[in-house]
């Protein structure tokens, strides 16, 4: 069944928009949200970033048990300033 054109659908005798030609918008608005999304990801350290550092902060401290968190925190701390600057 066609689609019935509405005055909506094509204002002033424009011609309607194709699927394509909507994608092709919709690709190029979405552009500057993946770009933003990716620098905000830079800025960030992954989660195994963070645990490599946290285990080398172990390692440095003689591999002392009880004090994980701290490494965690402290690394992912470290890493953040390092991005970030």
């Amino acid at each position: 069944m066609a689609k019935k054109h509405t005055a909506s659908d094509t204002s002033a005798g424009a011609a309607p928009r194709s699927r394509a030609t909507a994608r092709r918008r919709t690709a190029a608005t979405a552009a500057p949200a993946t770009t933003a999304a990716n620098d905000a990801t830079m800025r960030e350290p992954t989660r195994e970033e963070i645990a490599e550092a946290a285990y080398r902060r172990y390692l440095s401290r003689g591999a002392e048990h009880g004090r994980d968190f701290d490494d965690w925190l402290e690394a992912e701390r470290e890493l953040k300033q390092q991005k970030a600057g």
